[in-house]
């Protein structure tokens, strides 16, 4: 009774399990700024069984409307860079289509034999990235989060070089408190990022909350609300290009997004109450989870 079969993929799941999933994923867009595709790509495959290219697609959509709730929020609590936020989108926006046509071509890869078992080629490639991605942010901001005690805010040695930077045109950033940056650092990061919106079904948050901070130097909170508005808009143009492949579940989208409507307005809340410290420390804690989902379907599709 509680149950619903999708008609894009054909599989059953749990309404009430899709819901608190859909909490979860908008909690940790209002906390950490981040879309929370690095956890919802993967648990919509393993927990739910939906195949990768719809659980891209659908997560996107998700992160868009999850993505429109969480800038209003932090908009009105005045911790968005605009300007910052719309010159990272630009690149973002490059990025995600390249993302998008590198799953296309996946996608219609020839299986590859592991223990004697056919894996598809987007499958392996797509575990192997978040494996990969996550654990190289969670091992970093963990260590990076131990060795600072007192400081609520980080100033990395490569956040003071590349301000020395003077590749023209130059710009300033006054929310971000950044008086002179290049242009050129953040577009050609935030390619990077889109590259993996498109490709992942992830709104880039998880490397692009990290990149604002620890590269270009934004204050933790002031990162979180930025992060989140340059999600919005490239979620916003991966989920549309996939919804024209036809990878996006509707259903689910909806479902995802009665429980996460909440998880937002509870995730804005608690951000603004935690020092920058704690929050840079709980969110290499979530993105560690994605880890070991990630390293659990591999085991589980191998040996299992």
């Amino acid at each position: 009774m509680l149950t619903l079969t999708l008609p894009l993929s054909g599989i059953e799941v749990w309404i009430p399990g899709v819901v608190l999933l859909g909490i979860l994923i908008g909690f940790l867009i209002g906390l950490f700024g981040v879309g929370g595709g690095f956890l919802l790509t993967p648990l919509l495959k393993v927990v739910f069984g939906i195949p990768y290219p719809v659980a891209v697609g659908s997560s996107l959509v998700q992160i868009f409307i999850n993505s429109c709730i969480a800038t209003y929020r932090h908009w009105r609590n005045q911790k968005v860079d605009f300007k910052l936020g719309l010159i990272l989108a630009a690149g973002a926006l490059v990025g995600t289509e390249i993302g998008v046509r590198i799953l296309t071509r996946l996608q219609r890869g020839a299986p590859v034999l592991i223990n004697n078992r056919p894996f598809p080629p987007v499958d392996l490639v797509l575990n192997i990235l978040f494996l990969v991605l996550l654990s190289g942010v969670a091992i970093f901001i963990l260590l990076e989060t131990a060795r600072s005690t007192t400081s609520q805010e980080v100033n990395t040695a490569v956040s003071r070089w590349l301000r020395t930077v003077r590749l023209r045109p130059m710009l300033v950033f006054p929310r971000s408190e950044i008086t002179s940056f290049s242009f050129w650092i953040p577009i050609l990061l935030a390619v990077f990022v889109g590259v993996l919106t498109g490709l992942m079904g992830v709104g880039g948050g998880f490397v692009n909350f990290p990149l604002l901070i620890y590269v270009i130097g934004v204050p933790t909170h002031i990162a979180v609300g930025t992060s989140v508005f340059q999600v919005l808009l490239a979620s916003g143009y991966g989920g549309a290009r996939h919804l024209f492949l036809g990878n996006v579940e509707i259903i689910l989208v909806t479902i995802l997004f009665v429980g996460s409507f909440a998880g937002v307005q509870i995730g804005v809340k608690v951000s603004q109450v935690l020092g920058g410290r704690r929050i840079r420390r709980y969110f290499a804690l979530v993105v560690a989870q994605g880890v070991a989902l990630v390293i659990w379907d591999l085991i589980r599709q191998i040996f299992f």
